[in-house]
């Protein structure tokens, strides 16, 4: 039980975790000048995030959708309130940002491409558990759903 009880634990820490690494975190840098060429929709934005983590059965970890404000300047998803993460390296190359995240746990590197309305994108998340490295993948799927709330 006490293995039981550590594993699920230890999961919900990584889905918080992978969560916070995905959306990026509140410190936010500005993005390269190029962002205005970014063909993509200013707006509210709807993202599903999917994880993959090696022997993690598959289904095990259920896709998250969340809601977020993006625009050419800002084209990276926001994170909740991590004040321990630092996003580097924002670069902008035509339709594809690309960010890294450095948290005290962890370090992600994140790819979105966009398509005006729509995006795909995945991040790379490395951490320590029971003093291994241990990578997940998250795949990002958004689309624009009209105009940010007042």
């Amino acid at each position: 039980m006490k293995r039981y009880t550590r594993f699920v634990t230890g999961l919900a820490m990584l889905v918080c975790i992978l969560a916070l690494l995905v959306t990026g975190c509140e410190q936010k840098p500005k993005t390269a000048a190029s962002s205005a060429a970014l063909n993509m929709q200013d707006g509210l934005w709807e993202i599903t995030t999917t994880v993959e983590m090696a022997g993690m059965p598959a289904g095990m970890i259920k896709p998250q959708t969340f809601t977020t404000c993006l625009s050419k300047k800002d084209s990276i998803p926001k994170g909740r309130n991590e004040t321990d993460c630092t996003v580097k390296d924002v670069k902008t190359e035509g339709n594809t940002v690309t960010w890294n995240v450095v948290c005290k746990e962890a370090v992600s590197k994140g790819r979105i491409t966009y398509a005006g309305t729509t995006y795909d994108g995945t991040t790379e998340t490395t951490m320590k558990q029971d003093g291994k490295d241990m990578t997940v993948k998250t795949t990002m799927k958004g689309k624009h759903i009209g105009p940010c709330p007042k």
